[in-house]
C-alpha cells in the first residue's frame, strides 16, 4: 500500500522544518562548519543545495509526469541529476543561514502547491528513473524525502 497523499504532503513540509532546525542547530554546536570544506558543506549550502533540488529536479519532474500523462506520451524518462557541487557552494556558501532557510522553505511550499491541487489520477502519473525505476508521484516524492534525510544526516 503507498502512502496516503496527505501524509506525503505534511511530510514535505515536516522534512524541510526538521532540516532547517538541524542546521540551526548544526551552526551552534559545530561554529567550525559554517566554514565549508571539501567533506563538509556549511549548513547554509546544504539548505541551499535542497532548495535547487526541490526546483529544479522535483518540480519539474512532477509536472512532467503529469503532462505526459495528460497528453497521453510515453512516461519520462529521467536520470540521477542535480546541481553542480561547485556551483552550490559559490552560490549559497556566504550566504546568512536565515536567508537560505526562508529559500528552501518557499521552494518547498511551491512544492507542495503544485502537488497539493493533484487530482487522485495526476498522483499516478509515471516516470522511469535510472536509479528508481518505475515510479508514480507517490514515490517520488518519497525520494524527496529520503534526499532530505541524507543531507540532514550531515548535520546532526
Amino acid at each position: 500500500m503507498s502512502t496516503p497523499p496527505a501524509v506525503l504532503m505534511v511530510e514535505l513540509i515536516m522534512s524541510i522544518d526538521r532540516m532547517i532546525t538541524s542546521a540551526r542547530n548544526a551552526g551552534l554546536r559545530h561554529p567550525e562548519w559554517l566554514a565549508n570544506t571539501d567533506e563538509q558543506w556549511a549548513p547554509p549550502v546544504v539548505l541551499g543545495h535542497i532548495s535547487q533540488v526541490d526546483e529544479l529536479v522535483w518540480l519539474p519532474r512532477i509536472q512532467l509526469m503529469c503532462q505526459a500523462q495528460a497528453a497521453g506520451d510515453p512516461v519520462p524518462q529521467f536520470v540521477w541529476w542535480e546541481p553542480n557541487p561547485a556551483e552550490t557552494v559559490a552560490k549559497f556558501g556566504s550566504q546568512s543561514l536565515e536567508d537560505v532557510a526562508a529559500l528552501a522553505m518557499s521552494h518547498r511550499t511551491t512544492l507542495l502547491s503544485a502537488v497539493k491541487d493533484l487530482t487522485p489520477t495526476q498522483w499516478q502519473a509515471q516516470a522511469r528513473h535510472d536509479a528508481f525505476g518505475e515510479i508514480d508521484v507517490s514515490a517520488l516524492l518519497i525520494q524527496v524525502l529520503t534526499h532530505d534525510e541524507e543531507h540532514r544526516a550531515s548535520l546532526v
